[in-house]
Protein backbone atom coordinates (compact mmCIF):
# COMPACT_ATOMS: atom_id res chain seq x y z
CA UNK A 1 0.00 0.00 0.00
CA UNK A 2 1.22 3.07 -1.24
CA UNK A 3 1.55 6.60 1.36
CA UNK A 4 -0.90 9.19 0.68
CA UNK A 5 0.65 12.29 -0.82
CA UNK A 6 0.58 15.71 0.88
CA UNK A 7 -2.43 16.52 -1.66
CA UNK A 8 -4.07 13.49 -0.94
CA UNK A 9 -3.64 14.07 3.42
CA UNK A 10 -5.07 17.62 3.08
CA UNK A 11 -8.00 15.99 1.14
CA UNK A 12 -8.72 13.28 3.81
CA UNK A 13 -8.37 15.93 6.37
CA UNK A 14 -10.92 18.08 4.86
CA UNK A 15 -13.60 15.51 4.36
CA UNK A 16 -12.72 13.59 7.60
CA UNK A 17 -13.30 17.43 9.19
CA UNK A 18 -16.66 18.18 7.62
CA UNK A 19 -18.00 14.52 8.27
CA UNK A 20 -17.09 14.77 11.90
CA UNK A 21 -18.88 17.67 12.12
CA UNK A 22 -22.10 16.53 10.50
CA UNK A 23 -22.34 13.16 12.92
CA UNK A 24 -20.57 14.59 16.08
CA UNK A 25 -22.87 16.92 18.05
CA UNK A 26 -21.23 19.55 20.20
CA UNK A 27 -21.50 17.77 23.49
CA UNK A 28 -21.59 13.59 23.02
CA UNK A 29 -19.84 11.03 24.66
CA UNK A 30 -17.00 9.30 22.87
CA UNK A 31 -16.87 6.40 23.59
CA UNK A 32 -13.19 3.75 23.37
CA UNK A 33 -12.38 0.35 23.51
CA UNK A 34 -8.64 -0.59 24.55
CA UNK A 35 -7.94 -3.34 22.22
CA UNK A 36 -4.25 -4.01 22.81
CA UNK A 37 -1.14 -2.65 25.32
CA UNK A 38 1.95 -3.44 23.82
CA UNK A 39 4.28 -5.05 26.47
CA UNK A 40 6.78 -1.91 27.99
CA UNK A 41 3.35 -0.05 28.20
CA UNK A 42 3.69 2.96 26.30
CA UNK A 43 1.71 1.96 23.42
CA UNK A 44 -1.80 1.53 22.85
CA UNK A 45 -3.84 0.40 20.34
CA UNK A 46 -8.01 2.08 20.61
CA UNK A 47 -11.08 2.27 19.14
CA UNK A 48 -13.13 4.81 19.11
CA UNK A 49 -17.41 5.13 18.38
CA UNK A 50 -20.12 6.85 19.07
CA UNK A 51 -23.74 6.04 20.12
CA UNK A 52 -26.42 8.09 17.99
CA UNK A 53 -29.98 7.47 17.84
CA UNK A 54 -29.80 4.05 19.08
CA UNK A 55 -26.28 3.46 15.72
CA UNK A 56 -23.32 2.71 16.51
CA UNK A 57 -20.59 4.60 14.47
CA UNK A 58 -16.81 3.86 14.53
CA UNK A 59 -15.19 7.10 13.70
CA UNK A 60 -11.57 5.81 14.06
CA UNK A 61 -10.83 6.08 9.94
CA UNK A 62 -11.94 9.81 10.38
CA UNK A 63 -9.87 10.92 13.90
CA UNK A 64 -7.13 9.20 11.62
CA UNK A 65 -7.81 11.37 9.06
CA UNK A 66 -8.58 14.41 10.68
CA UNK A 67 -5.50 14.32 13.72
CA UNK A 68 -3.15 12.30 12.20
CA UNK A 69 -2.89 8.99 14.11
CA UNK A 70 -1.97 5.67 12.49
CA UNK A 71 -4.18 3.10 12.11
CA UNK A 72 -3.72 -0.50 12.62
CA UNK A 73 -5.39 -2.76 10.77
CA UNK A 74 -4.87 -5.69 12.98
CA UNK A 75 -7.21 -4.50 15.85
CA UNK A 76 -9.13 -2.29 13.95
CA UNK A 77 -7.67 0.51 16.33
CA UNK A 78 -5.45 3.70 16.19
CA UNK A 79 -1.97 3.05 17.80
CA UNK A 80 -1.56 6.06 20.82
CA UNK A 81 1.55 6.68 21.98
CA UNK A 82 2.26 7.40 25.64
CA UNK A 83 1.76 6.68 29.30
CA UNK A 84 0.83 8.27 32.83
CA UNK A 85 -2.42 9.59 32.09
CA UNK A 86 -5.47 8.19 30.08
CA UNK A 87 -4.74 7.95 26.50
CA UNK A 88 -8.28 7.52 25.27
CA UNK A 89 -9.12 10.92 26.90
CA UNK A 90 -6.11 12.55 25.32
CA UNK A 91 -7.20 11.34 21.87
CA UNK A 92 -11.09 12.85 22.85
CA UNK A 93 -9.53 15.76 24.18
CA UNK A 94 -6.80 16.86 21.20
CA UNK A 95 -10.03 15.90 18.81
CA UNK A 96 -12.19 18.63 20.67
CA UNK A 97 -9.14 21.08 20.96
CA UNK A 98 -8.78 20.66 17.31
CA UNK A 99 -12.23 20.95 16.22
CA UNK A 100 -12.52 24.04 18.34
CA UNK A 101 -9.53 25.84 16.97
CA UNK A 102 -10.86 24.91 13.36
CA UNK A 103 -14.21 26.22 13.88
CA UNK A 104 -12.49 29.61 15.92
CA UNK A 105 -15.24 28.76 18.77
CA UNK A 106 -14.72 28.75 22.44
CA UNK A 107 -14.78 25.83 24.84
CA UNK A 108 -18.38 25.79 25.51
CA UNK A 109 -19.33 25.09 22.02
CA UNK A 110 -17.53 21.88 21.98
CA UNK A 111 -17.52 19.75 25.05
CA UNK A 112 -17.04 16.40 24.47
CA UNK A 113 -16.78 13.36 27.53
CA UNK A 114 -14.80 10.49 26.99
CA UNK A 115 -15.89 6.54 27.96
CA UNK A 116 -13.93 3.91 28.18
CA UNK A 117 -15.77 0.72 27.37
Amino acid sequence: MKRPTKKEKLENKIYAEGRLDEIIDRKICIHSIIRHVSRSGMTRHISFFIIRNGNVWFIDNLISDYLDYRPNKRYDALVVGGCGMDMAFSVVNNLQETMKQSRNTTYLDYHFTSQIV
